[in-house]
């Protein structure tokens, strides 16, 4: 099961923020600096500031709809956690759950070495890898120091059995002969839960100090939720939902576009409001027999099976005259539905129990419930939700809606109609029950932007907004008799309905069943109302959007500012087109060959470490390291992402207590596991090289590296790096001269920026409002060149977001300026302490890049400036030679 494109972007985000973590030392500032990256400001403007739940431990937040595949995201997610730690650390995963339901499906998933859940986890884990129920561990099966040690251990639980307000998470509070073993197993007192016999399972979870993931967490926010957290002592949680609460500290969103795009959902939701309920059974009914004849003709073709399923959701039992569940199994049989086609899923009735609904030799098509499907059941053959209460209820659909949304196989049907799911109502207050709708889908994690509503004939009590509707008529089949104030208490006309739907339920086989005629008028209007409505909705959705929004969430949105490209450069600015590098890739059978982006990746290959020299003085560490300063109060340090020590004491107490040669054997092991993060090197090689570092150490540095090993990890995987950086750029000079990589026009200036801090004051300037500056030193510069009568416009570049010199390093030059003749500058400020090798490397890239972005057409130059200093590199200068060319420009 490959990670979908999203998928990798929300992982993206996860791991960009624990890269930050390390950097900063501080978990509110690392939160921030994820969100200011992506032009996001904390405050009211933009993201709500981290809230600190937990003290000195990060819980953030992947705000992932329904059908998203939040499961198998928390599965590829344990393994960068972990790696992210700078610290030996047993791996150990709490993963929580909201109900009995979700738990057996997890454990089953994640128990099932075939699972792709569980294929995914073991990738990132070869072979070490063991899954507990909480019966399990309380028994003691299998779960002791010396497995928890050498293994990943993932703890399934569920809110409840952990809560001291329930009798069944008491349980894990009591004093355990089986977990004996663990009394002696990192004894510092000071960490224990006071009042709780040592031996209790909570006791050793804390012991374990493990990452947490919250499935569905928006049922774990309360005061109870929170200690039941704090009690499990964590090193990390991550929360997944779809609905996250307020307090979330979310680091990634996940919306609608993203999972249509990768044909992971059925939307737009078509609502269809009916006269009468004999009107819904018939729809419904009918649209279930087209939407079958459609995916057997798929089938035929493809051999994808699908069983399209209506769920009807009755009224509950004491409601007064309402429609319950008996009625409506008793109106399907009556006109002509198998039995064996229907089941009931109720709170005291599971007709669904050891039935596989996926499997070809199951029979049901309809499923009668109350509000009985909600978290915990999936089905993606169910398409069409269809309510049978009466006229004058507001029907209570948003429990269920996200039951009808996932895509079988989360692969589109040839055929558009199945690619949407349905819900038919027959409401007099039709607003009312599409604000239950609408409900639905922002529990889902959906918005109201994701439904749609074909209009009905006059007096059908649907809602007037004609924008969002096209008419419907209802023309095949007789409007029952009974006047609009008669239906208020109607029950189903059954003999009725068999006239209508006798034709439709016939029993047919063999291809004779897919073959079938188009089935009635008025059917064939619903279908292409929602074609049309599907039109309309993926015409919205895929609305070209300024890149300056790209990976922004919806919520934060709207309240962002957007500044435009001046009008009287608009025209010039947008037909500019900068040239980059790039290479030509090789044709394939599939393809021909085509121009992409030079990427990094491209430039390392055949790099060995074979013939690397180990040479490291590490007698200039400082083993204890520089404090970082940190603005954050204590609680905000990250405690198991601290660089300049253990914080845990258990963490370190069990480090010492390994025998000399495994805790050089586990150095080794993190040094190689940061390190090989770089797709361009060599496992074997990498550990290889290590091996050969260690063995040059004296027996200081090696007792050295066991009580700290992160300094010695930072300069082994600095010298690595080196060695990267000037094969890359050996690489890029060489097949820059055979023109192997050439440069060619790519990269176009965006109508709309959206930076989170911004300047107006300087004159020239290109869009309405640029970003802020990061320096005094910059903004003189920019001040100087708006003053010269040949600059023309300037813009600040958006660092990682806008325009990059990408040779052997990436550069983001912080100026591009045009002048009147149409040169373009990109210039580069550079403070004199910031003369070093990294900025001799870019500058010369970028008078590289210059000379070969000039043979395009264009006039195009690079400056490095410097304030004072004028080195002797290429393409650097000191700010004053930078100022007398460009006046001459």
């Amino acid at each position: 099961m490959e990670l979908k494109t999203y998928q990798k972007t929300v992982l993206n985000d996860l791991h960009r923020f624990l890269v930050l973590l390390t950097e900063k030392q501080s978990i509110r500032q690392a939160y921030n600096s994820l969100w200011e990256e992506k032009g996001v400001q904390i405050g009211e403007m933009g993201m709500p500031p981290y809230n600190m739940i937990l003290h000195g431990v990060p819980h953030v937040c992947f705000k992932v709809p329904t059908g998203g595949g939040k499961t198998f995201l928390a599965a590829s997610s344990i393994k960068p956690i972990f790696d992210a730690m700078p610290h030996i650390h047993p791996m150990a995963v709490v993963w929580l759950v909201p109900s009995d339901a979700i738990l057996n499906q997890t454990v089953a998933a994640l128990q099932n070495v075939e699972h792709p859940y569980r294929r995914r986890i073991n990738a990132d884990f070869p072979g070490n890898v063991e899954v507990y129920t909480k019966e399990q561990l309380l028994n003691g099966q299998k779960f002791n120091p010396a497995s928890v040690d050498e293994q990943l251990s993932i703890l399934v639980l569920s809110y409840d059995s952990f809560r001291t307000n329930k009798k069944e998470g008491r349980k894990a509070y009591q004093g355990n002969g089986y977990l004996v073993s663990f009394k002696d197993y990192k004894t510092e007192q000071s960490s224990l839960l006071a009042g709780t016999d040592e031996t209790a399972l909570i006791q050793v979870i804390r012991k374990l100090n493990p990452v947490i993931i919250v499935d569905e967490s928006h049922h774990a926010t309360s005061k109870l939720s929170v200690e039941m957290l704090e009690n499990f002592n964590p090193s990390f949680v991550l929360d997944l939902t779809a609905t996250p609460k307020e307090g979330s500290n979310i680091i990634s969103f996940v919306d609608a576009k993203q999972l249509k795009g990768e044909e992971m959902i059925k939307l737009p939701v078509i609502v269809y409001n009916r006269r009468t309920q004999d009107d819904v059974f018939i729809s419904a009914i009918s649209l279930r027999r087209k939407l079958e004849n459609e995916a057997k003709r798929e089938e035929a073709q493809t051999g994808k099976y699908i069983r399209p399923i209506v769920l009807f959701q009755a009224e509950a039992k004491n409601q007064k005259d309402s429609t319950t569940y008996e009625k409506v199994k008793k109106t399907l049989l009556e006109v002509g539905v198998p039995e064996e086609q229907i089941a009931i899923k109720t709170a005291d009735r599971d007709d669904l129990r050891n039935q596989n609904i996926l499997a070809k030799d199951c029979k049901i098509r309809y499923i009668i419930t109350v509000n009985a499907l909600k978290e915990g059941w999936d089905c993606s053959f169910a398409y069409i939700l269809a309510t049978v209460a009466n006229r004058s209820s507001v029907v209570d659909v948003e429990q269920i809606l996200g039951r009808i949304l996932r895509m079988p196989d989360a692969k589109a049907s040839k055929s558009m109609v199945m690619n949407l799911s349905y819900v038919i109502t027959s409401s007099s207050n039709f607003f009312a029950t599409c604000e239950k709708v609408v409900e639905g889908l922002n529990a889902a994690g959906f918005s109201s932007k994701d439904y749609r509503i074909p209009e009905e004939t006059e007096n059908d009590g649907g809602i007037s907004d004609a924008s969002s509707r096209i008419q419907v008529y209802i023309e095949n089949y007789e409007e029952s008799k009974e006047s609009t104030a008669e239906r208020e208490d109607i029950t189903v006309n059954t003999d009725f309905l068999k006239g209508q739907l006798f034709d439709i339920l016939q029993d047919r086989s063999g291809e004779e069943i897919y073959h079938l005629e188009e089935l009635d008028a008025k059917t064939l209007h619903m279908v292409r109302e929602a074609e049309i409505q599907n039109a309309v909705y993926l015409e919205g959705l895929n609305h070209n959007e300024s890149k300056a929004l790209e990976g922004i969430p919806n919520e934060v949105k709207a309240k962002m500012k957007t500044y435009s490209i001046k009008n009287e450069f608009a025209d010039e600015a947008m037909q500019l087109i900068i040239p980059q590098f790039v290479v030509e890739t090789q044709p394939t059978l599939f393809s021909d060959h085509e121009i992409i982006l030079l990427e990094k990746e491209n430039l390392y290959k055949g790099f060995t470490l074979k013939d690397k020299d180990i040479r490291i003085d590490f007698n200039v560490i400082d083993v204890e390291m520089a404090r970082v300063d940190v603005e954050d109060s204590a609680d905000g340090v990250p405690k198991a992402f601290q660089i300049k020590g253990y914080d845990n004491i258990h963490m370190k107490e069990w480090f010492d207590a390994q025998p000399s040669e495994k805790k050089r054997r586990l150095c080794k092991d993190m040094i190689c596991k940061r390190i090989s993060r770089n797709n361009a090197i060599n496992d074997n090689e990498l550990d290889e090289y290590v091996g050969r570092i260690m063995d040059n150490m004296t027996e200081d540095q090696l007792t050295d590296l066991e009580q700290s090993y992160y300094p010695y990890m930072s300069a082994i995987e600095k010298k690595v790096d080196r060695f990267l950086d000037e094969y890359a750029t050996s690489q890029f000079d060489k097949l820059l001269e055979q023109e192997h990589i050439t440069c060619e026009p790519m990269y176009h200036l965006e109508k709309f920026i959206a930076p989170a801090k911004t300047i107006s004051s300087i004159p020239k300037s290109l869009y309405v409002e640029e970003e802020q500056f990061d320096n005094e030193y910059e903004k003189k510069v920019v001040w100087e060149l708006s003053a010269l009568e040949n600059i023309k416009w300037w813009h600040r570049n958006i660092a990682r977001k806008g325009f990059a010199i990408n040779g052997a390093v990436n550069a983001y030059p912080d100026l591009i300026a045009m002048t009147n003749s149409g040169k373009i500058l990109l210039i580069e400020t550079k403070g004199d302490q910031l003369k070093n090798d990294e900025s001799k490397i870019k500058s010369e890239t970028g008078a590289k890049w210059a000379a070969k972005a000039s043979m395009t057409g264009r006039l195009y130059k690079y400056y490095m400036v410097f304030q004072t200093k004028n080195p002797d590199y290429e393409g650097a200068y000191s700010h004053e030679r930078f100022m007398d060319i460009v006046r001459e420009l």
